[in-house]
């Protein structure tokens, strides 16, 4: 169905829990038909569980933009309003966690020039200084609705992902690996093996060990970035473990969240945390043993998991954000990604002129560059700092 330009869709904005809830079965039906891929981070589940968590305390206030035509919901932007030091920014729904800020848009029922007019007039209706989408993925629908808003210099980023789609089977896969890959793939997982057979699996919620498992994978990736000397925004909020332990994901249906595990005997060596929409999956905290870290395990877990995907048809598997030396050898696709900033008042234009190109990545570099025992005195104020430097 095409609508006329002139023609006005409904908007709304919905700020409560109940709001929110009453809408799953319209939300959850537009997540079915929207065009756009990388829609995980805008799920029903996803935004409704992170709201569960982290909205009670009255610094994230959900800010969902529906615009509708009649009984049909055409698009839905879930944002949320973030009161820190004095300012308040419209930021994507979940940040830190939501590693892609997102539009749901139904196409066909109206232009994305419209809609994205009425998108930015509710946008303003906020009264915050300034709107903040720090992970816009190029070719995506939220791009085109803010194409206006201005990239935050020096945020160039990608997100980098292996396209399965040319694999007919495990076999091709691995018969399309070079040499080098396939000889280090193998010598990785036999001195692995020597602590006990490998055995992989992948679960799903309603397994009896994926809550445990979970909170398990989430101290291998803590300890990982202790021993690393890696911050953390993410991790420093308070119930991040609960959160995802709650997640829904459904086998039958191939979509949600799953947990891949690779035991050498009875020992858990390696996870990921990972999610599948639309035959995508996104591979979202990877922990492995930081004792046997010489012998590789996350490694041969990745390579498992692959194998897994490709043997249940998924498509992509999706490395996120953030260029890595590992990320390049895994992956044969990338996507650019900016962050995109919309002064709203005075405060705004500040923080989008000088914090956020200048005073914000100077903080990160000195961060960076800190001796070893401030950095052992800074571990106490770790979770403020991780904070700080999101901001």
């Amino acid at each position: 169905m095409n609508l006329q330009p002139r023609e006005e869709l409904d908007s709304r904005v919905l700020g409560t829990l109940d709001e929110i809830e009453a809408v799953a079965a319209a939300w959850r039906e537009l997540e079915a038909e929207c065009a756009d891929p990388l829609g995980y981070f805008q799920s029903y589940d996803w935004c409704c569980n992170w709201i569960r968590e982290f909205c009670g305390q009255g610094t994230h206030k959900p800010y969902v933009v529906t615009l509708r035509h009649g009984d049909v919901l055409v698009a839905l932007w879930p944002l949320m309003i973030v009161e820190a030091a004095g300012l308040k920014r419209l930021e994507t729904l979940g940040a830190p966690h939501s590693q892609y800020c997102g539009a749901l848009v139904r196409r066909g029922y109206a232009s994305a020039a419209q809609i994205a007019k009425q998108m930015r007039d509710v946008v303003r209706a906020s009264e915050c200084d300034v709107s903040v989408l720090r992970a816009v993925v190029e070719g995506t629908a939220l791009s085109e609705l803010v194409a206006g808003d201005s990239q935050v210099r020096g945020t160039e980023n990608v997100a980098s992902m292996l396209d399965l789609s040319a694999y007919g089977s495990v076999e091709d896969y691995t018969a399309q690996l070079g040499k080098l890959q396939k000889r280090n793939r193998n010598r990785r997982r036999n001195h692995l093996a020597r602590l006990g057979p490998l055995h992989f699996e992948v679960i799903w919620p309603d397994h009896a060990e994926f809550s445990t498992l979970v909170r398990q994978c989430t101290e291998m990736k803590r300890r990982w970035l202790a021993e690393t000397h890696r911050l953390s925004a993410g991790f420093s909020m308070q119930g991040y473990e609960d959160f995802l332990a709650r997640l829904g994901g459904d086998e039958a249906e191939l979509n949600g969240a799953c947990l891949s595990v690779l035991r050498a005997g009875d020992q858990v060596v390696a996870m990921e945390l990972g999610f599948i929409q639309q035959r995508h999956y996104y591979a979202y905290i990877g922990g492995f043993d930081w004792d046997l870290r010489n012998l590789s395990p996350g490694k041969v877990q990745m390579d498992m998991t692959v194998g897994w995907l490709i043997e249940n048809g998924v498509q992509a598997y999706d490395l996120l954000i953030n260029p890595a030396d590992y990320k390049a050898s895994w992956t044969n696709r990338s996507l650019a990604v900016t962050t995109r900033a919309q002064a709203l008042s005075w405060k705004g234009r500040i923080y989008t002129s000088a914090w956020l190109p200048r005073v914000r990545p100077a903080l990160k570099w000195l961060h960076g560059r800190i001796p070893a025992w401030m950095e052992r005195v800074s571990t106490l104020l770790r979770p403020t700092v991780c904070l700080l430097l999101y901001v």
